[in-house]
């Protein structure tokens, strides 16, 4: 049997920082494998957000998440990182040495480091009580918008109040033959600013009003839907409904890894090491011991920066503390960047 590689780095976690995790730990001369649960790079925005402008990013007036995605699996390609999709980090052991197994549900890899940067945790939709929601799940009922082109000229139902729901709407109002929103309450959990937006736009707004049933034969064609002040039912046409009404986030799996946590993550420090030595954690999933946590982009990219060139200095004492890229040529000048090694 061939003996197993072993990476100079595993970083769990396709998101956005786990792409700058891998990229810059590449960079610096390590090499790189990247898992990722599910069966796209990108997290959170590629689940979520791919279609909604990003302003908070540095160099950038304002960016749609899919670019942003695009352009940050680009950079992590650069230095022909192992990719393996599709595989739920199980366990991670520290073996004799300086090496680490991680299991997934689909093999064992192996490294003399980690990096985490899984976020919050793996995402399940919140559902609603409605009648014939478990009937209609992917046939006319969803919880994720992954090609926004698929409602163009139908009639949505879009039911929830914080801001994957309005956001949503103000994307789709445009796209799809009418929108109508529900919420229950009157006051609504998404920013101000696109709350106003969508007040001021052609989306039909159905406050304190929730979803009762779902009617239909082999797809969603109608919805009753109930207010709640007055108990009065109305039932309306439909091609899809757009259940928005939040996200679980599961670390569960985490916590069983022996690592230092607290209710906001895996406990760093400074170096974003955890209390196992040559493991790292960064992004929303770490969570400092001093000072102030802010889940923000820019905040992970850094956090990504410093764990792997603290990881760097691990695996090779007289390395540099840290390089500037501009005193670093690429392995690669190629008009574009080469694709990553799936397995």
């Amino acid at each position: 049997m061939a003996q197993e590689e072993v990476y100079d780095v595993i970083v769990l976690g396709g998101g956005p920082v786990g792409l700058f995790a891998t990229y810059y730990a590449g960079f610096r001369g390590m090499s790189v494998k990247l898992i990722e649960a599910t069966e796209d790079l990108g997290g959170q925005i590629s689940l979520l957000y791919p279609d909604k402008y990003i302003y908070d990013m540095p160099g950038f007036y304002e960016s749609v998440g899919s670019e942003i995605v695009k352009s940050l699996v680009m950079q992590a390609r650069r230095y022909d990182p192992a990719v393996c999709l599709g595989e739920k980090a199980l366990s991670v052991s520290r073996l004799a040495g300086q090496k680490f197994e991680v299991v997934t549900d689909r093999g064992r890899h192996f490294a003399r480091s980690i990096i985490i940067c899984t976020g919050i945790g793996a995402f399940t939709p919140n559902k609603v009580e409605a009648v014939g929601i478990p009937q209609f799940e992917g046939k006319g009922v969803f919880y994720y918008v992954k090609d926004p082109a698929r409602f163009k000229g139908r009639k949505l139902l879009i039911v929830g109040g914080g801001d994957t729901a309005v956001d949503w709407a103000l994307h789709l109002k445009d796209v799809a033959s009418s929108v109508t929103l529900i919420h229950r309450r009157e006051v609504f959990r998404a920013h101000e600013k696109s709350v106003e937006a969508l007040s001021r736009s052609n989306v039909t707004l159905k406050l304190f009003c929730v979803l009762k049933e779902v009617k239909g034969t082999d797809w969603a064609r109608r919805a009753v839907i109930t207010n709640v002040q007055t108990n009065a039912d109305e039932e309306m046409d439909v091609d899809d409904v757009l259940v928005l009404v939040g996200y679980k986030a599961d670390l569960s799996i985490v916590k069983q890894w022996g690592l230092a946590m607290d209710a906001r993550g895996i406990l760093v420090d400074d170096m974003l090491e955890t209390n196992v030595p040559g493991i790292f954690a960064a992004g929303d999933v770490a969570s400092p011991k001093a000072g102030f946590r802010q889940n923000l982009l820019v905040v992970g990219f850094g956090q990504a920066a410093t764990a792997a060139n603290r990881v760097k200095k691990l695996l090779d004492p007289a390395a540099s503390t840290f390089e500037h890229s501009t005193l670093r040529e690429p392995t690669s000048k190629a008009a574009s960047p080469p694709e990553a090694t799936v397995r």
